[in-house]
């Protein structure tokens, strides 16, 4: 399995970098998302279920995205989703936001991605531990540029 967790300080009101993660913003923070197709329950809800799509090289691939954690208060945002890549992995993301000031918000980023059956570990055992970090990365720097631009 592979965890991670990183954090940072964004220069902006907590509400702005929350707005980022409504799921009709999705797209905004992962750009290779084609679609997100509420499929149960409603958007931005605990329970909420829905159909992702994104290219993976020249594939488009479709996964179940659940949110299994939602909190929102004036002083602390969490959601957290979850979901089977093919029969490979199983990934869990959690995006928490805490009121750090009037214009500063804590962005803590954290994860796991577990392989499944031999296929699935061997994938991750190969895997570059510096590509995943860049990834991450590169991620919490998107975040922070798209809450910069509201």
């Amino acid at each position: 399995m592979v965890k991670w967790k990183e954090e940072m300080v964004i220069e902006a009101d907590i509400e702005k970098v929350w707005s980022l993660f409504r799921d009709d913003n999705v797209k905004k923070l992962m750009p290779k998302v084609e679609e997100h197709i509420l499929l149960e329950n409603d958007n931005d809800q605990f329970g909420a279920k829905h159909a992702q799509s994104y290219h993976e090289g020249n594939q488009l691939q479709t996964y179940i995205v659940e949110t299994v954690g939602y909190e929102d208060t004036p002083d602390k945002k969490r959601k957290q989703t979850q979901f089977e890549m093919g029969q490979s992995f199983d990934v869990f993301y959690s995006f928490t936001l805490l009121k750090d000031g009037e214009n500063r918000t804590k962005f803590i980023y954290e994860g796991s991605n577990k392989g499944k059956g031999l296929m699935g570990k061997a994938m991750l055992l190969t895997g570059s531990k510096k590509t995943r970090q860049q990834t991450v990365q590169t991620f919490m720097e998107r975040v922070r540029e798209e809450a910069l631009k509201l």
